[in-house]
């Protein structure tokens, strides 16, 4: 391009996403203008082209709650055409919503899982123990692993009991138990899964544990930084992270702050495993532990 654009310009395949982060939206407004405008130009100026359509091109303005009550909204813009501005959108197979609240993309998430469980009852007569496993595996599975770092630490109690109750109907069909039946650890041990919320755990320790064997992508690596101790040697220094400060609930939901709060609870056996798959056997091994720690305990309510 002849003229580079101020916004972060962020490609993906044939995806690309325009960003522009302020805290004055009138700032934000003029910015982005410009910036589509300095695109469309370069387009015209390639024989490229730019769909404007609601189904390809679309604006969404992130703030909180309060925030987004007293601001008005964006008015972008290009030869008289404009973007339509949406209160939630679809990028990458996640949907993000104005708030960052998640919810959007819990309710989808729950919306699949479902119809995919509806779907492999009508089919139970044909499979196995092995065949249901395998299949809630393979198609239901990912859909509570996806991203889930970055929606799910924001959700409130209800929409994780509804993902829960969403993971438990799946454990209900693998292992033929009745429909009012109480899933318990021992039924977790046996499909060896760990809860939604621990799983999620399970996946933002795995990018720490990354961070720490330099296999974790830049944006990963920018989020952690190890504790520095000069008495400590190389390999445990390792054994800790700073715990940056986060004044709202909103920051503290983040991987950046909730990544090394229960990085650093971990015991140090399981922070100096050797590989990645040997760290994930012992985080799981360790939260169902806790889990049977807890239904054991009965003074825990």
């Amino acid at each position: 391009m002849s003229e580079a654009v101020q916004s972060d310009l962020y490609l993906y395949a044939d995806d690309s996403c325009l960003m522009y982060q302020h805290k004055d939206v009138c700032r934000i407004n003029d910015q982005l203008n410009e910036d589509v405008s300095k695109l469309c130009n370069w387009f015209i100026n390639n024989k490229l082209s730019i769909h404007f359509g609601e189904d390809k091109t679309k604006c969404i303005l992130f703030a909180s709650k309060q925030k987004l009550k007293k601001i008005g909204k964006l008015d972008i813009s290009y030869n008289n055409k404009s973007i339509k501005q949406f209160s939630k959108i679809s990028y990458l197979g996640s949907v993000l919503d104005e708030s960052m609240s998640g919810e959007s993309m819990a309710l989808n998430v729950i919306h699949k899982i479902n119809s995919r469980i509806k779907f492999l009852y009508r089919k139970s007569d044909y499979l196995t123990y092995d065949l249901r496993r395998l299949l809630c595996n393979a198609i239901i599975q990912p859909h509570f692993d996806y991203v889930c770092s970055s929606w799910f630490l924001n959700l409130n109690k209800k929409l994780k009991l509804k993902l829960q109750a969403s993971q438990n109907k799946c454990i209900k069909f693998c292992l033929h138990l009745e429909n009012r039946h109480r899933v318990v650890y021992e039924n977790f041990k046996k499909i060896n899964w760990l809860p939604v919320e621990d799983r999620v755990h399970q996946c933002i320790l795995s990018h720490v544990f990354k961070f720490f064997t330099k296999k974790c992508p830049a944006y990963v690596d920018e989020l952690f930084s190890p504790v520095n101790n000069e008495y400590m040697c190389t390999r445990n220094s390792y054994l800790k992270l700073n715990q940056p400060f986060r004044k709202t609930n909103l920051g503290k939901n983040t991987i950046s702050f909730f990544g090394p709060l229960i990085w650093n609870k971990l015991n140090d056996d399981i922070k100096q495993c050797e590989s990645l798959n040997t760290f994930k056997h012992k985080v799981k091994d360790y939260f169902l532990l806790r889990l049977k720690n807890r239904e054991d305990d009965i003074y825990h309510f």
